[in-house]
This record gives structure tokens, sequence and C-alpha cells, in this order.
């Protein structure tokens, strides 16, 4: 009776599932007042250097005394470890440039941060722009003329920034320092170091640069007045109608008799016609003849650059190819990865934590043959769905990822089976194994069987997120056959199994995990926690599903199998079995069938906040009519990622100031319910999941489309 529980809500989930488809704050911060200082110091006082795990960064001054008026420079010196990377102001395919937010003594202004030039970073099929080993990023400070001397001006930022190698962590930290006002200025140690990074900045372009269409997909920037260069590269600054250019694709150098140009793959989201002007910064020559200028032009209807010459390729990412099977495979297997650390995972770390410190200090083949179980219990889910999702499709219906989230019988089912775990790790009862003691089967929950479990549970739970790169990779998958499809949906289960497969396979890590002890007693049943709130997570969907009644519904449910596992707790013959089997039986028979009648539930709550209007494609084009700039919001209450964008991006004030200006209308597309035309419009864009914003600017048909991890300045940059 008591093995067969967690198999019964499964069963019942996906039944209900199959059946239902047949049927059916501001960046100024705080102000600071001067201060006055009890003894004059010519030294410059800052807090510890902030460090995480890859990155140190540190804030250090050209002055260590200043004058009241003066400007001078300090700067962010980032000591990154090897192999990782920071991201220059334009990250290019993914990631995010480091920020400041300041903390100034009154009168004090700082300048934005003054980028050096770039590296492009392949990574896959990606290229990225950033910074590796060391690099100086010098920001301008203006000291008021009203200061006074014998007194202090404080510098504090709070900084953030993206530290990536195979995988991508955010780092932040804050960093200060406190500067003695005084009748003359003071030089510090740090001035020749900033002086050489003010230095090495890029200079004004000295010759004309415009950009012209060389074809459908092909841009051309045109170069002259300047010696014409055996190596060039182009890294553009922040294009505000979306990308400009293909990031990956090799640009090639063209020479003419008037001068050079490099020939440039434009982006997808690149509008038309195309308006100026474009910006960035342009490095010719390679090591000590290496010269960087910052280059701005307008657009142009002029002739492509003619060239006898010869052309060279000038990209060191490798050879120019489209977007295929390959690339899909690289994202999906990265998506997978990144999705261990999507906050949707979370509750599942405890299971995963417990099985392995529980394995680490016992026979090292059992070890692995625990990764192994998980691993195949992540595959199988993973390609199970990929098969119920084709198989949707061939039969007509609409679905994405998430889909099953979509149905108020498997988020009853799911926020039930997260209270069964809950009881499970508080004691109550166990699955396959009774506890010997605190130090051995702690964390077991039937051995092999558990660990492939395991896999199945983190699966599921992971299903309301969309990782990075996830979301291009699947959107390929949905438009392939069968095969490649599978194949895809099989790097991403890799992905997702691998980092916890492969600690199962180091002995030398195992071996660091604390022994299992009577402390994992109390740890265990800690861990429960993040299951019942699931299971509350959960339960507030199914209410925006179908309103009040389904949510009584679905606790009669969870109140049956409290019951259930308390009476078979206390009454082992068979009269008490039948009673707990019976009371099993009527308390999930009652849920799943009041929950798959009860009415649907506009999911207003969350959309209130936001002030939205429903999307539908028919008022997109009423809109477009109008000259109006449109964002649409695809989301669902469900989805943790678009929850936690709600939360961030959505909740700032600049972000709803810019929401409610008179030329730009705010859609949402609610997919907290299944509905087949948010589906297929999801399709159209490659997609097949939420997040998706979409942007509409002002004379183009087709929309722009905002990273899934979305954050303030990239939105309101998108719709300005």
């Amino acid at each position: 009776m008591k093995s067969v529980l967690i198999a019964t809500m499964i069963s019942l989930s996906l039944a209900g599932y199959a059946n239902a488809q047949i049927a059916s704050s501001p960046d100024s911060g705080r102000v600071a007042s001067m201060q006055n200082t009890p003894a004059f110091s010519i030294q410059p006082r800052h807090s510890p250097t902030a460090r995480s795990a890859n990155v140190e960064i540190e804030l250090i001054s050209e002055r260590a005394a200043v004058r009241p008026g003066e400007v001078f420079h300090v700067a962010i010196r980032q000591v990154i470890a090897p192999d990782w990377h920071t991201y220059w102001r334009n990250p290019g395919d993914s990631g995010e440039p480091t920020q400041l937010r300041w903390t100034l003594s009154n009168g004090v202004k700082a300048g934005p941060i003054q980028w050096p030039k770039p590296s492009a970073i392949p990574f896959g099929p990606l290229v990225n722009y950033g910074f590796s080993n060391e690099v100086i990023l010098p920001i301008e400070i203006s000291v008021p003329s009203t200061a006074k001397p014998d007194t202090s001006i404080t510098l504090e930022a709070a900084a953030t920034w993206l530290e990536c190698s195979d995988v991508c962590i955010p780092g932040e930290g804050q960093i200060s320092l406190t500067l003695p006002v005084a009748s003359k200025s003071i030089q510090a140690a740090a001035a020749q170091e900033i002086g050489s990074a003010l230095l090495n900045l890029p200079k004004p372009f000295p010759g004309q640069a415009h950009l012209t269409r060389l074809d459908a997909t092909k841009l051309q920037l045109v170069l002259s007045g300047i010696k014409q260069p055996d190596i060039a590269y182009f890294f553009p600054y922040e294009f505000k109608l979306g990308a400009l250019i293909d990031f990956a694709k090799p640009q090639e150098l063209v020479r003419g008799d008037t001068g050079f140009a490099i020939n440039l793959v434009q982006s997808p989201s690149l509008p038309d016609p195309l308006v100026g002007p474009i910006r960035g910064v342009l490095v010719l020559g390679k090591g000590s003849n290496e010269r960087a200028y910052e280059v701005q032009g307008p657009v142009q209807s002029t002739p492509p650059l003619s060239s006898s010459a010869r052309s060279l390729t000038i990209s060191d990412t490798g050879k120019a190819h489209s977007f295929g099977l390959l690339q899909a495979v690289v994202m999906a297997f990265v998506g997978g990865l990144i999705l261990n650390l999507m906050p949707c995972v979370f509750p599942i770390l405890s299971m995963k934590a417990l099985g392995l410190i529980q394995a680490s200090h016992g026979d090292k083949t059992h070890a692995r043959m625990h990764g192994l179980f998980y691993g195949f219990g992540v595959m199988v889910s993973f390609l199970s769905l990929a098969c119920l999702l084709i198989g949707l499709k061939t039969a007509g219906m609409a679905a994405g990822w998430g889909f099953q989230l979509q149905s108020p019988i498997i988020v009853t089912g799911l926020a039930i089976l997260m209270v069964l775990i809950g009881f499970n790790l508080l004691g109550f009862f166990e699955i396959g194994t009774t506890l010997q003691n605190a130090g051995t089967g702690l964390a077991s929950t039937g051995g092999n069987r558990g660990s492939f479990f395991t896999g199945i549970l983190a699966v599921v739970v992971a299903a309301p997120c969309t990782a990075p790169f996830m979301g291009v990779a699947l959107g390929y998958a949905a438009t392939q056959p069968a095969g490649l499809a599978l194949l895809v949906f099989a790097a991403l289960g890799l992905g997702f199994a691998l980092p916890f497969m492969g600690l199962t396979w180091m002995p030398a890590l195992l071996n660091a995990l604390p022994r299992p002890g009577p402390w994992m007693a109390r740890l265990r049943e800690a861990l429960a926690f993040p299951m019942f709130a699931t299971a509350i997570w959960l339960i507030w969907v199914l209410g925006a599903q179908v309103g009040q009644f389904g949510v009584v519904s679905a606790l009669i449910g969870v109140l049956a199998c409290g019951m259930t596992i308390w009476i078979v707790r206390w009454w082992n013959g068979l009269i008490g079995k039948v009673c707990a089997g019976a009371i099993l039986a009527l308390g999930l028979g009652w849920a799943a069938y009041h929950v798959s009648q009860a009415p649907s539930q506009a999911a207003t709550a969350s959309r209130s906040q936001l002030s939205g209007e429903p999307w539908t494609p028919a008022r997109v084009k009423e809109l477009q009519g109008r000259g109006k700039t449109i964002f649409v919001n695809f989301t669902a209450d469900w989805c943790v990622t678009c929850k936690v964008n709600e939360a961030t991006v959505f909740s700032d004030p600049a972000v709803r100031a810019a929401l409610k200006g008179d030329t730009i209308v705010y859609l949402v597309a609610d997919w907290t319910k299944r509905d087949d035309t948010i589906a297929q419009a999801l399709a159209s864009h490659g997609r097949v999941g939420v997040p998706l914003y979409l942007v509409y600017k002002l004379g183009s048909s087709e929309p722009i489309i905002l990273p899934q991890l979305l954050d303030s300045k990239t939105f309101i940059q998108a719709i300005q």
C-alpha cells in the first residue's frame, strides 16, 4: 500500500491530462552627507575587495586626495579567474554587462563606465563580447566646488556582473572609497594604472564611416580616410531596435580603391527599413600594431564597395553556417545545465543532496549507480515529454514546454505529490524501505528505484522554468521530424542530468562531502518545508485556473492522502488497508472529477497589477494601424521565470512609467490555461513555451524578441 502512493498520483495526473486533451528601485540610491574627519589623512580609505567565486573587484582612484571642483577618475578593477570572463557593454549573443549603482556624497557626480575594447569569445554556435584575466573600467568623478577642505567624500557602488565559463553565475558586491578633500589634489598609487587604461580606450575614428545594405541578409560598413588594414573587426554597440548583426557569423574585410569595408551578416531581428546612426568599436591590426577606434556613421543607400582585391575572412569564431541541428543540440545541452540553477528546481535539490551525502562515504560503485539511475530517470522523463508533445502535435493539438501544467488535474496531482514528499521527509512514512538509523539509509527512497524516481520528479518540477538557450533549441525541435526533435530533447536531458551524475563519478569530491550522521535527521526534516511551499504555489496556480471550488477539491485530495498515510502507519491489518484504500480512492476521485469540472477562472490576480490588456492577433493589427508601439507579454501563472521577471522588472517604477506612455500599449497573452491561439503564436516566433516578450515598433510588421531573463534597462531601451 505504501509503495503505490506515488505511482497512483503520477498515473492519475497523466491520465487526467490525456483525457482533458482528448475531450477539449530608484537608480540614484541613498545620498550621504559630507562628513567631517577628526584627523586629516591623504590616504584613501576603502572597504575590502568584493569577491565572487571567479571574479575579484576593487574600486581604485587616481587621487589620494581631491580638491573642490576637481574632475578625476576612479576605476573598477576586475581580476578574473582563468577560463572565465565578464561582459562588455554589448554582451553579444548572451550575457550581461557589469553595472554600478552609486551612492555618493552630496553634490558628487559619477559618469558612465568608459569601456575598453572587448574580445570575441566563442561558445558553441554563439559569440559573446567580454573580458578575460583582468580589466580596468574607468569612471569620471566630479567633485562639487562647494566641497570644503578638511572634509571627505564617499564613493560607494553596488556592483553587479555576470561571470561565465561553461556556465554563468551572477556576481554582486559593495565597493567604496572615502577620499579626503584638500586645497590641492594628491596623486594616488593607482594613477598610472588608470592613466594607462584611459590611454588605451578606443579613440575617435579619424576617417568617415557609413553603413549600407548589400542584400536581404548582409550589411557593409564602409570606411575611408585611414590606411587600409590587414585585419579588422567591428564590435557594434547596443542597437536600440534590436541586435544589429549576427555576432557568430564571420566578418569579411574588403579592400577598394577609395577605402575599405567590412561585410557583416545582419541579425534576424534587425528591422527594415534600417535607420541609424550606427556606433561601435573598430579594431584594426593585431598585437603591438592593434588600434581601436570608436566609429559612428549614418545608414546610406549607397552602392557597396567594389574591389578587385581579395576578400579576407577576419572572424576567429569558425565557419559561417545557418542555425541547424548541431547548434540546437549545443544550445539544448547548455540550457539543460542552466536549468539546474533555475528556482523551480530548488525544491528537488533536497532529495538530490540527501541521496548524494548518503552515497558519498559508502561503496563508490553504489554512488555511481545512484547517479546513473538518476540520469536514467531524467532522460526517460525528457524523452517521454518529447514523445507526448510530438504525439499531440501529430493529432493536431497545440502544445508546448510546460503544457502539462495547463491541466488543472496535473497541477492538483503535483500539489498532492509535494505534500506526500514533505510527509516522507518528515518521517511519517517511507517509500520502499525504512530508516535503520540516522547514519545509514537516511536519504534512501528505495535504492536505485528511488534515484530513478528522483530523476523523474526533478524533470516534473523543472517544467515551470525555461532556461536561457532552451527556448530557441526547443523552438527548433518543434519544427523538425520526430527523430531530430528527440535528439534535441535528449541533449537537454543530458545537460540537466550531467552535473549530479558527474559528482557521483568523482571520488575526490564525494569524499569532501560531510559524513552522514544524526545531523541528517534534522536536515531531512527541514527540507520538507520547500516541498510544502511548492504545494502552496501549485494550489495558488490552481486557483487562478479553476477558482475557489477547484482549490477546495484539491485540498480534499490532500486531506485524503494524509488520512491514508496515518491509517497505514498505525493500522496494519487487512481492515486498515481496505479503509486506507477506500479513503485514498474516494479522495483522489473527488479531487480529479471536481477539479476537471470546475469552471475556468481567468488568471487575473497577477495580471491586474500590470494593467495589461488581453492579447489577440486582431488587437495587435488594430494597434499597428493606429501607429502604436506594442509590448506583448506571453506568460503563465505556473511559469516561475515569468513570475521572477514580473516581480523584478515589471515592478520597477521606471518600467511601469514606460508602459503608461501615450504611444505604447501593453498586451498580456495568458497561457495559464490551454490556449491554441497562443500556442500557435509562440510557434510562429520559434518558441514552444513562455516567457516570450515581443516589442512591435512603429513602422515594423515583425517584432523584436527580448531575452527570456529580462532586465529593466533592456526593456526600456527596446520600447523607446
